[in-house]
């Protein structure tokens, strides 16, 4: 038989614990909630990255679209430019120039002349705001220079653009003075000889020596 004490202490009520036990792992849903918040921020990082991305492919393909038309209009003034001659009502010649500046405003463009130099410019600079809050700048110049014939008053030279953007630039030819006929003559080119002569004083004394050691 068992002793009295130690049944008694098997028949003991069991005690329930009611304080919260502690785990080695965390709880899931704060796992869960960390996770989700790491994801969210990678998400509007890449989404932030996209929209950088975007906007520098949209503005890289903006300026390779402008140099391609830059390309093009320089290759279509090289081909519409050049000097040719026209007649007035009186039947005189005029020097004209024609160029291809459809890519310039009339207020972006400048004609003058230095000396018997003839300049044209063209500038072009403007700002716009994009739907991002960013901007594109679009920048272009162009400049041209030639040299007026001599039978060409540079006070009269003047200039007008047509609507389809071609610039004409024209003046009248000056009638030079017709030069008279003129003879040249031919000069004679005479060779020196090697041999130079001597004074008569200096053969005479010479002469004299050689008699006397005779």
């Amino acid at each position: 038989m068992f002793p009295v004490s130690l049944l008694q202490t098997l028949t003991l009520p069991l005690c329930v614990c009611r304080e919260p036990a502690l785990t080695l792992w965390p709880a899931t849903h704060l796992i869960f909630g960390q996770l989700e918040d790491d994801i969210l921020t990678m998400r509007n990082d890449m989404e932030r990255r996209m929209q950088l991305v975007n906007q520098a492919y949209r503005i890289l393909t903006q300026d390779m679209d402008m140099r391609r038309i830059d390309e093009n209009r320089r290759c279509s003034i090289k081909t519409t430019e050049g000097t040719s001659h026209s007649s007035d009502t009186d039947g005189k010649e005029n020097f004209q120039l024609t160029l291809d500046m459809g890519h310039f405003s009339p207020d972006e463009l400048t004609v003058k002349t230095q000396g018997r130099r003839l300049i044209v410019m063209g500038k072009h600079d403007k700002k716009r705001d994009t739907e991002d809050g960013s901007y594109f700048h679009e920048y272009r110049e162009w400049k041209r220079e030639a040299e007026l014939p001599e039978d060409v008053n540079p006070e009269q030279v003047v200039c007008s653009l047509s609507r389809d953007g071609h610039l004409h630039i024209q003046a009248p030819r000056l009638a030079l003075p017709t030069v008279p006929e003129r003879p040249i003559p031919i000069s004679m080119i005479q060779e020196s000889l090697g041999v130079q002569e001597m004074p008569s004083d200096v053969q005479n004394s010479n002469g004299e020596g050689e008699k006397q050691m005779d």
